[in-house]
């Protein structure tokens, strides 16, 4: 069981793992409407007080999906030939799951009243909210969640991909390692650059 969970990819179905990641995929990203947030990029779940629809809040999280997949899936094929794009799939959907933890915290109603008293501060710049040391709490907690649960989606990313492609040498990691930088350059410059509403 420790081991399927370390590494799925070497363990489980790669159609079993298509189903849950595509799940997974469409559930979170419920929550994260159901919520406020939004996925304005491949490493970022941010609270808004913009109305975003659901279908524009899948749409985010799909977009920064599919730029995620293309680019691993050339990286992958550089690597191996054989590398199959249901697998580089899988990859992608899952290791954002341990990602999506983050939305649970808004479960949580006093983690939900303060970080909802913080963005609506944001928004109109009154920084006082700041000064409340229960609210600065509830921050840094979420701060280190959001650490590890960034974390724990790099290494189901990197596990993954080592496990699909065959990853060996150092230039092929190398080579991973770029390529995913170049997904958050790309998201995040989209992100800027283009609506994050389908409409």
């Amino acid at each position: 069981m420790i081991k399927k969970l370390l590494n799925p990819f070497a363990y489980v179905d790669d159609v079993k793992l298509l189903i849950i990641g595509v799940i997974a995929h469409f559930i979170f990203t419920f929550i994260a409407y159901h919520f406020n947030y939004y996925f304005p990029d491949f490493i970022s779940i941010q609270k808004t007080i913009i109305n975003f629809s659901f279908l524009d809040i899948l749409y985010q999280n799909s977009r920064n999906v599919m730029i995620a997949f293309i680019i691993l899936f050339i990286c992958g094929r550089n690597i191996n030939s054989k590398t199959r794009s249901i697998d580089i799939c899988n990859v992608v959907l899952i290791a954002r799951i341990p990602y999506y933890l983050i939305l649970l915290t808004d479960f949580v109603p006093i983690v939900k009243e303060k970080m909802d008293l913080v963005t609506k501060s944001v928004q109109i710049n009154n920084l006082v909210v700041f000064q409340d040391l229960s609210v600065v709490t509830v921050i840094m907690i979420i701060a280190i969640l959001a650490l590890l649960v960034m974390v724990l989606m790099f290494y189901y990313l990197y596990i993954g991909f080592k496990t699909v492609t065959n990853l060996k040498t150092l230039k092929q990691k190398l080579g991973f390692v770029v390529s995913v930088i170049i997904i958050i350059i790309i998201t995040f410059v989209l992100s800027v650059l283009i609506p994050q509403t389908i409409f």
